[in-house]
């Protein structure tokens, strides 16, 4: 079989990795009518007298809505995430996998790289979504909406990194959007956005930082399972 050719760039970031964090967003999806979601937890929020100003109240992002709830009250921020959580473990019996997930885990696996689940779904939606499609052992941690709760407004991975005990230059963050990736930059990790899940490659590239941009997930788990860290080649040595 011919050897895989992976980009110079592509294989240097993979080189320095020893710890993968894949951003949900790149496998799936547990808000696929997110408005619908927001609509609830709006009506809710009406119903108790609560008033909203004019950019929420127009809103359509359930954790914008959710975030909302929480500075009204402790009980109505708890109602609202019921609401989230039960749309978010209904959507995880059916959601579908990104095809490639499964290969770049097992290539993750086999080359001795950890894996870390980071979502802002509730941890038991997610598990659940990783059950549904045999995923969950092939992954350690999944940190979720309960994590990203503790660490509000957070513009950077950093939390993320320091939880798992991973350092930034040897973690590279999968991601599907543009603000991952400057999240996952501003840490000091290495950002590889995967183009066309939720925007195009024009989109991805940029920043500040050591990133890079794949086709999909199975180019991905190719390049992985090309490319070991040098830790790991070194220990054969």
């Amino acid at each position: 079989m011919t050897p895989l050719r992976v980009r110079p760039h592509l294989a240097g970031i993979l080189d320095r990795t020893a710890h993968v964090v894949l951003t949900f967003s790149v496998l799936g999806n547990l808000l696929p009518e997110p408005e619908a979601v927001a609509g609830r937890v709006r009506d809710m929020l009406l119903d108790t007298g609560h008033r909203l100003s004019i950019l929420i109240g127009a809103g359509d992002n359930p954790f914008d809505m959710l975030a909302e709830a929480y500075t009204a009250g402790e009980d109505l921020g708890r109602r609202a995430e019921q609401l989230i959580h039960d749309a978010e473990v209904d959507a995880a019996a059916r959601a579908p996998v990104t095809p490639g997930t499964r290969a770049l885990l097992e290539a993750c696996r086999a080359t001795g790289r950890t894996v870390t689940v980071y979502a802002p779904h509730s941890e038991s939606a997610v598990g659940r979504y990783l059950h549904q499609h045999g995923l969950r052992p092939l992954v350690g941690p999944a940190l979720g909406r309960g994590f990203a709760m503790r660490h509000p407004a957070v513009r950077t991975m950093a939390p993320v990194l320091e939880s798992i005990g991973a350092l930034p230059g040897e973690t590279a963050v999968v991601c599907a959007t543009f603000s991952a990736m400057s999240a996952t930059q501003r840490a000091g990790a290495h950002a590889i956005g995967v183009e066309r899940i939720r925007e195009p490659r024009k989109m991805l590239h940029g920043g500040e930082g050591s990133n890079a941009v794949v086709q999909s997930l199975t180019h991905l788990a190719g390049a992985v399972r090309a490319c070991a860290p040098s830790q790991q080649r070194g220990a054969s040595l």
